[in-house]
Formats: structure tokens, C-alpha cells, sequence
């Protein structure tokens, strides 16, 4: 089974916000949604552009089990 799912995000210098999935389990298989529009798939981190406003959701999933946790974003400062 997955453990739980923590999403965090952090802005760079350069004005990059990148968005990072972490989770425990093994042969995990991440997706990413924003505002319920599917994004790239496949990695535990993202990154978006440092506009990005809405909800950002990280699904994880593996043969056993399936979770998925949604935070808010706001663009970079």
C-alpha cells in the first residue's frame, strides 16, 4: 500500500515554481492535475509556470492501492 502523499511547492530565483510529490510505496506511478486538467505525467516533481493559480493535484498510484492529495496554489511572489 501507498503511505501518505505530501505536496509541497517552491519557487526558484529564476521565477520557476515547481511542484513536488512525495509518497511511500513501491513501483509508484505519479500524475499531476491543475484546476482538473491533466499535466505531464510520470515524475514526483513538476514544474509550472510561476504564474500558476488554482489547485494542483498529485495522484500516486501502484497494484495495491491509489491516493491522491490537491493543495492550492498561488503564483510566485
Amino acid at each position: 500500500p501507498i503511505g501518505s502523499v505530501e505536496v509541497s511547492i517552491s519557487c526558484s530565483s529564476s521565477g520557476v515554481m515547481r511542484a513536488s510529490c512525495s509518497s511511500e510505496g513501491d513501483q509508484l506511478l505519479y500524475s499531476w492535475t491543475l484546476n482538473g486538467d491533466p499535466l505531464m505525467d510520470g515524475n514526483s516533481s513538476i514544474d509550472l509556470d510561476e504564474k500558476t493559480d488554482g489547485n494542483i493535484c498529485c495522484s500516486v498510484k501502484n497494484h495495491v492501492s491509489h491516493v491522491q492529495k490537491t493543495i492550492r496554489v498561488k503564483p510566485c511572489p
